[in-house]
């Protein structure tokens, strides 16, 4: 006699066979979960490798701009005055004296122009001074021509006043003197000195 358990169609029965077939599923998609895992696992073994390492980062050198040194100034040349090699001195010679001008080298008149008038020439006292009672003298410096006439005539010195000056001045341009002579023959003399007193007696 069979176990009524195991006979079809009991309960008992249908419960095992639905545990047996519970438990073949659970392996069989197990089995399937863990085919696919090891499935992709390998795929991506194969299909893909490892990222490569990044790649270090560009450094950028900013380079700084390139500032041109002018160059130091050349220094100036030295100049080196060279010394002359000192020459003998020469004893100093004596020079003669250049002679007035038209008057012959080392040779003077015989006599020098006269300091009185030939002609009738007389100073005239300036009439203020006269009025005043004021008397003066005049120093004159002339050159005497040959003629006996005055030329670059100036006053020399002057005391009463300039109208003595003055007078002075016309009177010497009247007056005609005795020229001075060389030989007997009349010459130019320079800076021929005549003194011109005012005086109220005269």
């Amino acid at each position: 006699m069979s176990n009524p358990e195991q006979q079809p169609g009991s309960a008992n029965y249908v419960f095992r066979a639905s545990a047996a077939v519970g438990v073949i599923v659970f392996l069989l998609v197990l089995f399937l979960h863990v085919l696919g895992i090891w499935g992709l696992i390998s795929g991506m073994g194969k299909g893909e490798s490892a990222p490569p390492p990044p790649k270090p980062p560009i450094q950028t050198r900013v380079l700084p701009p390139k500032i041109e040194v002018p160059p130091p100034p050349k220094p100036p040349m030295k100049h080196v005055a060279r010394t002359p090699p000192k020459q003998p001195v020469a004893p100093p010679t004596q020079t003669a004296k250049a002679p007035p001008a038209d008057t012959p080298p080392n040779d003077s008149p015989d006599t020098t122009a006269g300091t009185s008038p030939l002609n009738s020439a007389r100073p005239v006292y300036p009439p203020e001074m006269e009025e005043e009672n004021i008397e003066g003298r005049v120093t004159v410096v002339c050159d005497v021509e040959t003629t006996g006439m005055t030329s670059n005539c100036h006053v020399q010195s002057v005391t009463g006043g300039q109208a003595f000056a003055q007078s002075a001045l016309d009177y010497v341009h009247k007056a005609r003197y005795r020229p001075a002579s060389r030989n007997g023959v009349p010459v130019r003399e320079l800076n021929k000195t005549y003194v011109i007193r005012f005086r109220l007696d005269d």
